[in-house]
């Protein structure tokens, strides 16, 4: 009798750990959030800034996404007595990465830009964590290697007074954004990593950066730290959906 018992607790374990899955679609658009007020495009289809500076591409080195579902806590014990408590931790995230956004053209107009799609639990979320920052060439997936190879989580190129430019950075941007969605069986999440531009090359008083001047680098990426942003966005409108709206928090740092 109780190795029957046993066997049958066995069984239910097992059957509350087969979850099932859904898809969740990660999404980028450059712009200020659902407005796209910032941008202007020219008939070359550039992000064209209103202090005389253009911009073509802008690839970021993802290196994590993860969603974190209600009821996981960073600070938990890991006490050796409570065997397998790591495990139980890490059933809580789901994580991708890392990959490549990489936007030019028609992609800097404020569109929506499907990057790609993930398999996760279905169930309540209530947290979104990204890491953009350099990664190793040796280990670097096909679409990263030219990022990887030059120590860079950020490159710009662009025109000033119409002189081209490129701006490589390894800053390292890390956000934790508190959310509330829930995933379903067959439903089609979205996750939308927002850039917003317009800030990028203008100092605190107002007066433009030089992307090409070493003195500038350090607001330039402090203002590039600040412009992106990640959150649910199911109906994929380039804005955080209600349920969750203004309760964010984050951290960023420099380079790595």
């Amino acid at each position: 009798m109780r190795r029957f018992i046993g066997l049958f607790a066995s069984l239910m374990w097992l059957s509350a750990c087969g979850n099932s899955t859904s898809s969740v679609g990660l999404s980028t658009r450059m712009g200020s959030a659902v407005t796209g007020s910032a941008l202007t495009r020219t008939s070359s289809q550039r992000l064209a800034l209103s202090n005389g500076i253009t911009v073509e591409r802008v690839r970021l080195s993802v290196r994590e996404l993860e969603l974190k579902r209600e009821g996981h806590h960073d600070d938990r014990s890991d006490d050796d007595s409570d065997a397998g408590s790591d495990d139980d931790k890490s059933e809580f995230k789901q994580r991708t990465g890392p990959f490549l956004i990489d936007l030019s053209g028609t992609a800097l107009d404020g569109q929506m830009v499907r990057l790609q799609d993930i398999s996760v639990d279905v169930g309540t979320y209530d947290e979104i964590e990204f890491d953009i920052g350099k990664v190793d060439p040796a280990t670097a997936p096909t679409a990263l290697k030219e990022l990887a190879e030059q120590g860079a989580s950020l490159i710009i190129d662009g025109h000033i007074d119409g002189e081209p430019f490129q701006f490589v950075s390894s800053l390292r941007v890390e956000q934790e954004r508190e959310v509330s969605f829930e995933i379903a069986e067959g439903d089609d999440q979205n996750v939308t990593f927002n850039i917003d531009p317009s800030g990028w090359f203008t100092d605190k008083d107002g007066k433009r950066l030089d992307p090409r001047e070493s003195s500038a680098r350090s607001q330039l990426e402090n203002n590039l730290q600040k412009s992106i942003d990640a959150f649910d966005d199911h109906d994929r409108n380039g804005g955080e959906d209600d349920d969750d709206h203004d309760r964010h928090g984050g951290r960023s740092g420099g380079e790595d």
